[in-house]
C-alpha cells in the first residue's frame, strides 16, 4: 500500500520558505497571472470598463486606454483582494498557508505566522470563505450522488436528573440556534462536494437544494430519514439504506463519501476553530466541501486555484469595514455554533 498523497513529495510544491524569498515583483506576476489568465496576465482589462488594453504607469497601477474611461486600476481593483494594505508577497503568503491545512486554519494561527492582527487574520480567512461560498453557489453534481445531513450547534446542557431531561432529537425541544450542513457529494475520484446549510432535514428544504445542485438523471443515495421521501415523490432515482438494519443494506447503498465529508468538518471545528458563528456557517461549510475536492491537489496548485477564485470574485460587501460595524450579513441566527453537532 502506497503512502499518503499528503507524506508525498508530490504534496509539497509550494514550501512556505519558497514564497518568504519571493520578491514583490514575482507575487505580482502571481496576481497578474490569476487576474487576467488568457494572456498569461499579459494584457490587462480595465476594472471599470472591462475593456482590454491598459498602459502600465508606476507602482504598478495601471490607465485604460479607452477615451471615454480612462480610470486607473490595479490588479486587485474590484476582487477580492481590492484595498488591500499588505503586500502582495503577504497576501501570497496568507493563500499559501491558508490552503496547506487539511482542516481549516484559525484565525490566531494565521495572526501569528504572518505577524499581524487577529482582526486582520479574521477578516482575510472570512473573505476567503465567502469567495469559495460564491464560487461553488451554481455547482452541479452528476452520476451516484450521496446525500446526508448533519445538525451543528444549539447545545443544551443536560439536566442533572433524569427526570428533567429533554429529549434533544424532538423538534420541539430544539433550539432556534441548531442549523442543519445538507452534504451532496459525487462519489467516486475526484468527485465534487455541496455543502448547503438548511434550516432541517425536510422535505421542503432536501428537495429545493436537490434541485438545485443535482442533475435530474443522477442516482441519489440517502438513508431512512423521512425528509427524503420527498425526493422519491418528484421521481428522482433513489437508492436508500437503513441504518436501523444494518450499515449497508445491499451494495452500493452506503452513504459513506458524504460521511467522510461530516468527518473533516467536525475534527475542524473541533480541533482548529473551536468554535464557528451560526451567521457564518454556509462559509465554513463550503470552505470545508472545498478543501475536501482539492485533497489530492499539490500546494502549488491548492494556492492557484485560490487565488483565482479570489481573483476572480467581487469585493466583499459583508466584511468590507466590518470593525467599523457596518453590519456584515444582516440580523444574527442565533448564538454561536459550538464545534461539535
Amino acid at each position: 500500500m502506497g503512502a499518503h498523497f499528503l507524506l508525498t513529495a508530490k504534496a509539497r510544491t509550494l514550501p512556505l520558505e519558497r514564497v518568504a524569498r519571493m520578491s514583490e515583483e514575482d507575487a505580482w506576476w502571481w496576481f497578474r497571472r490569476a487576474r487576467w489568465p488568457r494572456s498569461g496576465g499579459k494584457i490587462p482589462f480595465c476594472a471599470h470598463c472591462g475593456s482590454e488594453g491598459g498602459r502600465e504607469k508606476s507602482r504598478r497601477r495601471f490607465v485604460c486606454i479607452q477615451r471615454g474611461c480612462r480610470s486607473e486600476f490595479t490588479v486587485t481593483s474590484g476582487t477580492v483582494f481590492a484595498n488591500h494594505k499588505l503586500s502582495l508577497r503577504r497576501l501570497l503568503m496568507l493563500l499559501a498557508i491558508f490552503t496547506q491545512s487539511v482542516k481549516g486554519k484559525s484565525a490566531l494561527e494565521l495572526a501569528r505566522e504572518l505577524n499581524v492582527t487577529q482582526k486582520t487574520a479574521f477578516v482575510w480567512g472570512q473573505k476567503l470563505r465567502e469567495a469559495l461560498a460564491i464560487e461553488r453557489e451554481d455547482l452541479h453534481l452528476n452520476g451516484t450522488v450521496e446525500i446526508d445531513g448533519s445538525y451543528w450547534g444549539g447545545y443544551q446542557r443536560p439536566s442533572n436528573r433524569v427526570e428533567d431531561r429533554e429529549d434533544r432529537r424532538l423538534a420541539v425541544n430544539r433550539r432556534r440556534s441548531r442549523q442543519c450542513i445538507l452534504v451532496m457529494t459525487e462519489r467516486g475520484v475526484g468527485g465534487r462536494t455541496v455543502a448547503a446549510v438548511v434550516e432541517g432535514e425536510t422535505g421542503e428544504a432536501i428537495l429545493a437544494a436537490v434541485q438545485r445542485h443535482v442533475a435530474p438523471e443522477a442516482l441519489i443515495v440517502a438513508d431512512e430519514a423521512p425528509g427524503y421521501d420527498a425526493l422519491e415523490a418528484a421521481g428522482y432515482n433513489m437508492l436508500r439504506n437503513n441504518h436501523a438494519e444494518a450499515f449497508v443494506v445491499e451494495e452500493g447503498a452506503s452513504t459513506n463519501a458524504a460521511e467522510r465529508v461530516f468527518d473533516r468538518m467536525r475534527r475542524g471545528a473541533l480541533g482548529v476553530y473551536h468554535r464557528v458563528s451560526g451567521r457564518y456557517l454556509d462559509w465554513y461549510a463550503a470552505e470545508w466541501a472545498w478543501r475536501h475536492d482539492q485533497r489530492r491537489v499539490d500546494f502549488r496548485n491548492l494556492a492557484k486555484r485560490l487565488l483565482a477564485v479570489g481573483q476572480q470574485g467581487k469585493v466583499s460587501r459583508s466584511m468590507s469595514k466590518y470593525w467599523q460595524l457596518r453590519g456584515p450579513r444582516g440580523p444574527r441566527q442565533g448564538q454561536d455554533l459550538a464545534g461539535m453537532p
